[in-house]
């Protein structure tokens, strides 16, 4: 399933978790309880052992692609592109948020780093990336909020497959972790919706390697229908205990040495697991 085992998926998980916190402590800014719970979706589509890219030549036509719509959640990009060699993370640490920086706040498409797209504003990127698949026969990954897939413009992207034209190359990845900026996020019958609409509905643990993997895997067969995978995920998951799955840390840094500290032994509590 994965170009590596699992066991070091793991070990890389953990210290991309390790980064985000670093970074955005030192920074005092970024999304890090969103970064930390799309963890091992991100790890485990760019390590699949079928997704193919070139960190040497960001444009290389063959590439697979993934695209991020959750587009506060860049942190987490930012940090795994460097793990793959896109760039040195020492980079990252000493220009995050920084004006003419590559790496701000929200992604601005660079090939060279291996950003798909720009994002920002809900839903650009979904619609971005599904035409984009339309265009290529290479797989094509999105990775979405479900805070905005509470918005018309995400959801009609559902109906895309019957209402268009199906892009079988395509797998939309939503992270369902229940919680936007200020409240619980509820999306209903989302799965029953899509697999109306002629997509391949499959639900997962969100931060289960295997379960990914097994998706991933499952979703590429299908040469028919783009895929929707529900990713059940925890907000702020190997992180401070106390913050996780909780409202109130939407776009909050760790706050002074107490919270970094809190935020460093959830990740280790977490590792001995």
């Amino acid at each position: 399933m994965f170009k590596i085992p699992i066991e070091e998926l793991t070990k890389k998980a953990y210290n991309i978790r390790k980064n985000l916190i670093e970074l955005m402590y030192r920074s005092g800014s970024g999304h890090l309880d969103t970064s930390l719970s799309l963890v091992e979706i991100w790890i485990s589509t760019v390590y699949s052992d079928f997704f193919k890219f070139d960190p040497n030549n960001g444009a290389w036509e063959e590439r697979d692609r993934i695209f991020l719509s959750e587009g506060h959640a860049c942190p987490l990009q930012y940090c795994v592109n460097a793990e793959l060699g896109y760039y040195p993370i020492d980079d990252l640490f000493n220009t995050f948020r920084q004006p003419e920086s590559p790496f701000q706040g929200h992604t601005k498409r660079s090939l060279k780093h291996g950003f798909e797209n720009s994002n920002g504003s809900l839903s650009i990127g979904l619609w971005h990336a599904y035409g984009h698949a339309l265009a290529t026969d290479r797989y094509v990954f999105c990775v979405a909020g479900d805070g905005e897939f509470q918005e018309p413009s995400s959801q009609s992207l559902l109906f895309a497959p019957f209402n268009m034209k199906p892009a079988p190359n395509f797998t939309l990845l939503l992270n369902y972790n229940r919680l936007a900026q200020d409240n619980m996020v509820d999306l209903g019958p989302i799965a029953d919706v899509a697999a109306l609409y002629n997509w391949q509905v499959l639900q997962v643990d969100g931060h289960s390697f295997q379960a990914l993997g097994e998706a991933f895997q499952q979703a590429i067969k299908d040469t028919e229908r783009p895929s929707f995978i529900v990713c059940n995920t925890t907000k702020g998951k190997g992180g401070a205990i106390e913050f996780a799955g909780k409202l109130g840390h939407h776009g909050v840094p760790p706050k002074g040495e107490e919270e970094y500290k809190a935020y460093l032994a959830g990740l280790e509590a977490g590792r001995q697991k």
